[in-house]
């Protein structure tokens, strides 16, 4: 077959065309570069573009040159078949696949792409086939095994090539069969008797020992019924991991476009998986380069290490060598195994957590022992094996957080020294101040007196309060449902300001959820507008239910809260000597409140001073009276 009259630019090392193309019939344009090409693109009509696949750029060409004429047949050649610039060439946009070496020759491709460039119909047709086997490449390159590759290849098959009776067996290197893998629908129980087929001896056999397509006439198929015999057989191999097969119930059903287009398919279904069969090794490489710099460690399926890094094994006290092989329970304290154990199990039972944190104690080669925080996370699993609760490996990020323990127990020991002894000694100086202002008789010495008691008594209370937060902080309490209405009623209850205004309106079902340390966030609330609002202050209070929220909100009619303090609490300024909340009631607040998933805010109340507003989230009607009836 010739070209005549057919307008070919080649793209290729040192822009020389290969012999072949220069002895056709074929009007061959030799740009420089890229840049050429699309230029010779733009000036003149191109019935085809050849782009030898040698250099690593080349399918940078290829998405160039599609952009620039989307109407183009482009042939993209390598001297021998890869499955990985198959695919990359055909994601690019690639229309054909050509390996030098094979029975039909270049200039017989090109003949062929080209005479067929022009009708409308050709190319809707031929830019469909190509949208499917890019949509199918981009799937296969996402699968994590090798059955669900071969599931891919059947559907994309049917869509691209118009049967509906597809097989795609894999190799079994061990036995030297073609397994079957996966099979269209139509074929139903059609290869009970033939799931595994030799390769030294059948025709499937002698498809994947060639490594080329073959197209066979009248196959048994082993099944007495209409399809006891097909007519005809196209035998596509997928590089040398298996077969693609394509049948048909008529005769001379397959021409050189289903071979082109399966070919295309197999090349990206070969590089799936190539990709597939090394997964589990890449992947657990890909997690471990991201953070290689630090103290990392992978595991298989039977808890033991298959990678150390080396900052890791120097904190152990081990060589690299020897921790790989052994069980990953070496390095741990007893008990801080079991925890670890523990630990996978529970990612293993909820398949959408697959990964987590945990603390544990290592154990040095020296008999060291130091406390770590582990990020674990599992290897990926497929379906079965997620159902099954089947263990893979995971990987393992790893933090010394020796210093951390330490402060932490510096801090509880500073913490309850200090309270205690402040406590103890704030009482002694309030008592003394009491006797001094009740035996001086010196007017100017009694009110330094009381002003000595007053300022030991809100030193006192700052302790105290301290000390509620610390409690808070360090509660563990699951969150319930609680009545803000109700909290709020005991809280003015309790104000001791007889000169104070203080009232509490309630709307709908204020239920929200919480815990017992709400009744701190409302006392801090009020104490703060009822201390800071003059000599007879007044408070409203009110809470109410807007769908899935609760509002609590208390304003008063003082001086109104600094705003370096509501910027330093809301966090829009950071804390400095010069701008930090003067008191620990509204940290108080904050605190409590992030923790219950809520939010504060600040603003002007129609009374003249503050108003504080927190909004949580309501506790279902239901929830409620059940937690109510018990």
């Amino acid at each position: 077959m010739t070209g005549t009259e057919q307008h070919v630019v080649f793209v290729g090392d040192g822009a020389t065309p290969p012999r072949d193309l220069e002895r056709a019939a074929f009007d061959v344009a030799a740009p420089a570069d890229r840049a050429a090409a699309i230029a010779r693109l733009e000036t003149a009509a191109v019935d085809c573009v050849v782009i030898d696949g040698t250099d690593a750029d080349r399918v940078e060409t290829v998405a160039a040159v599609r952009e620039r004429a989307p109407a183009v047949p482009i042939i993209y050649v390598t001297a021998v078949p890869d499955g990985t610039a198959a695919a990359a060439a055909t994601r690019a946009g690639a229309t054909e696949y050509f390996v030098r070496g094979t029975d039909e020759t270049l200039v017989d491709r090109i003949a062929a792409v080209s005479a067929g460039h022009g009708p409308a119909t050709d190319t809707t047709d031929r830019h469909e086939r190509e949208a499917e086997l890019l949509e199918a490449t981009r799937a296969l390159f996402s699968c994590e095994s090798r059955a669900a590759v071969a599931d891919i290849v059947v559907d994309a098959a049917e869509r691209v090539l118009g049967f509906d009776m597809v097989t795609v067996r894999l190799h079994d290197p061990e036995a030297e069969e073609l397994a079957l893998t996966a099979a269209s629908d139509a074929l139903d129980q059609l290869f009970d008797e033939r799931e595994r087929v030799e390769i030294r001896d059948s025709d499937m056999g002698e498809a994947f020992r060639r490594r080329e397509p073959l197209i066979f006439e009248d196959i048994r198929t082993g099944r007495a019924d209409e399809y006891e015999r097909l007519p005809e057989m196209m035998c596509v191999p997928i590089g040398d991991h298996g077969l693609l097969n394509v049948g048909s119930p008529v005769s001379d059903a397959f021409d050189d476009r289903h071979v082109r287009l399966a070919r295309l398919l197999t090349a990206s279904a070969a590089a799936a998986l190539e990709r597939t069969d090394r997964g589990e090794e890449l992947r657990r490489h890909e997690r471990v380069l991201e953070t290689v710099e630090g103290m990392v460690y992978a595991v298989d399926g039977d808890a033991r290490l298959t990678l150390v890094t080396d900052p890791l094994a120097e904190r152990l006290g081990y060589g690299r060598e020897e921790l790989i092989g052994e069980s990953v329970s070496l390095i741990f304290e007893d008990e801080s195994y079991d925890r670890a154990v523990e630990h996978a199990e529970e990612l293993l039972e909820e398949p959408q957590k697959e990964s987590g944190a945990f603390e544990a104690t290592y154990a040095t080669a020296d008999g060291e022992q130091f406390p770590v925080e582990i990020e674990c996370s599992l290897l990926p699993r497929d379906a079965d094996e997620i159902e099954n609760g089947t263990f893979r490996g995971a990987v393992s990020v790893v933090r010394d957080i020796t210093r951390r323990k330490e402060r932490e127990q510096y801090l509880q020991v500073l913490n309850r020294v200090l309270r205690h002894n402040l406590r103890n000694d704030l009482t002694v100086v309030i008592g003394y101040a009491e006797l001094l202002r009740e035996r001086l008789e010196d007017g100017d010495l009694t009110d330094a007196a009381g002003t000595l008691r007053e300022t030991a008594t809100d030193l006192a209370r700052t302790s105290e309060k301290t000390r509620a937060i610390q409690d808070a902080l360090d509660r563990d309490d699951d969150l319930r449902p609680v009545d803000i209405g109700a909290v709020a009623a005991d809280a003015v209850a309790a104000v001791e300001d007889e000169a104070a205004t203080v009232s509490v309106s309630t709307t709908g079902d204020c239920r929200a959820w919480a815990d017992a340390g709400l009744g701190l966030v409302v006392d801090n609330l009020l104490e703060n507008a009822v201390r800071h609002a003059g000599p007879a202050p007044t408070v409203e209070i009110s809470a109410d239910r807007e769908r899935d929220r609760v509002r609590l909100s208390v304003a008063d009619d003082g001086p109104g809260i600094p705003p370096a303090e509501i910027d330093v609490i809301t966090g829009e300024s950071d804390i400095t000597q010069l701008t930090h909340s003067s008191g620990l009631g509204l940290w108080l607040v904050r605190w409590m409140v992030d923790s219950y998933g809520g939010s504060i805010s600040f603003s002007a109340s129609e009374l003249g001073g503050s108003r504080v507003e927190i909004v949580l989230e309501a506790a279902p009607s239901e929830v409620a009276d059940a937690v109510d009836a018990t």
